[in-house]
């Protein structure tokens, strides 16, 4: 099944995979999200609709990977899996996954 809301969450090889181009492209979401916990608390209600801004762009990010670079991020998730999430000895794979993924932005 694909990430997504409807789907299953992403697996941690995923998040890690993903997580530079998450940062990239979901910071404003992020940053309201943190703002927002500074000023309103940790109440699991209070940033509820900034959490769901977050959860929005990072599942809309995945299904933009999946049309974009799935191969890749297939190759570098799987890396990841096999060297028990140590980027560093997925270097290869991750310049490849990003490489792919932004040229067909």
């Amino acid at each position: 099944a694909a990430v997504g809301p409807d789907g299953r969450p992403p697996m941690a090889t995923e998040l890690y995979a993903a997580g530079r181009i998450i940062g990239n492209k979901c910071f404003d979401e992020n940053l309201d999200w943190m703002k927002c916990r500074q000023a309103k608390g940790e109440g699991p209600t209070a940033c509820a609709s900034e959490g769901e801004a977050v959860h929005k762009c990072v599942y809309s990010l995945y299904k933009d990977i999946a049309g974009k670079a799935a191969k890749e991020f297939k190759d570098y998730a799987y890396c990841l899996n096999w060297y028990d999430l140590n980027v560093p000895s997925c270097k290869k794979e991750q310049a490849t996954f990003e490489r792919a993924y932004y040229a067909a932005s």
